[in-house]
């Protein structure tokens, strides 16, 4: 019985000492597989936040790229404009200093005001060469039709002004010619009444188209840029519209009036021929004989 007790003692003993042998074992294995995952885990994390960031970097990247480029062809694009109506203008002066019937001091005005317009687009040209932000170039490049207006105002008002001046000369020589023909008429005797009746024609379409070319240029002289005012652009092209239908209005009175001047010069002419061939009937036949005399 003593026996079997110290036996069962030595085996728990032994069992003890065997677990405890076992532990230090177990604790050193599963201490290195946590540092192991915990090294992965943070190794895994480190390379995904490096990989976002590099993948936002490159976005960035792209999209600063693509705004450049887009900046680059609306710079170009703006320049461009800017340069085709500075020619254009210039090319108006040229114009202007050949009209006719404008005082030199309606030319110098005129003119002043071209250059002032250019010399803005010339300033705006160099601010758009150096605008960093797209919104502050978007904006400026808007300005070259909203504020200046080359094409929808300025020009459109000038050639108004150009036409009524070439239609105020070519006024002031029908008038010349219209002042001879009644002169001739009236030589020839009483004016008959149908030549009577385009002599009247004749003036009040000169005197109409006169008025017309008038109102015309005082109705569009006024007129300033509508700086993107959709309400006052409208308003200024219905003003041009109808100034350009007065031009016309006038150019149809010197098409009449010229063909009441066909009438007349048929009409002098052949009063001309009557006179001539009424002359000639009425002048006495010659006569008279012609007698040889011989003298030996």
């Amino acid at each position: 019985m003593h026996m079997k007790q110290k036996i069962i003692t030595a085996t728990t003993t032994g069992l003890a000492i065997a677990a405890l042998s076992i532990l230090p074992a177990f604790a050193k294995t599963t201490a290195h597989a946590t540092t192991t995952r915990v090294t992965t885990v943070q190794a895994t994390t480190t390379t995904a936040t490096t990989t976002n960031a590099t993948s936002t970097s490159a976005t960035t990247t792209r999209g600063m790229q693509n705004t450049e480029r887009k900046m680059t062809a609306m710079e170009t694009k703006a320049d461009k404009m800017i340069g085709e109506r500075i020619d254009n203008l210039n090319k108006l002066i040229e114009r202007v200093k050949g009209m006719r019937n404008l005082t030199d001091a309606q030319k110098t005005s005129i003119i002043s005001t071209v250059q002032s317009l250019i010399g803005n687009l010339t300033t705006l040209r160099t601010q758009i060469a150096s605008d960093t932000s797209s919104t502050t170039l978007k904006a400026d490049t808007q300005s070259i039709t909203q504020a200046y207006r080359v094409y929808g105002l300025f020009m459109p008002q000038l050639n108004v002004v150009i036409a009524a001046d070439r239609i105020e000369t070519v006024l002031t020589m029908m008038g010349s010619v219209g002042t001879k023909l009644q002169t001739r008429l009236s030589a020839a005797g009483p004016i008959s009444a149908a030549n009577q009746a385009y002599l009247n024609d004749f003036n009040a379409k000169l005197a109409d188209a006169n008025a017309k070319v008038q109102a015309a240029v005082q109705e569009v002289l006024p007129l300033v840029p509508d700086q993107g005012d959709k309400t006052k652009m409208a308003a200024n092209m219905t003003t041009l519209k109808d100034a350009r239908s007065k031009i016309q209005a006038a150019q149809k009175d010197l098409v009449a009036a010229r063909k009441d001047a066909q009438a007349i010069m048929k009409a002098v002419v052949k009063t001309d021929k009557d006179m001539m061939k009424t002359a000639t009937s009425t002048r006495p036949a010659a006569t008279g004989t012609s007698t040889a005399t011989t003298t030996r």
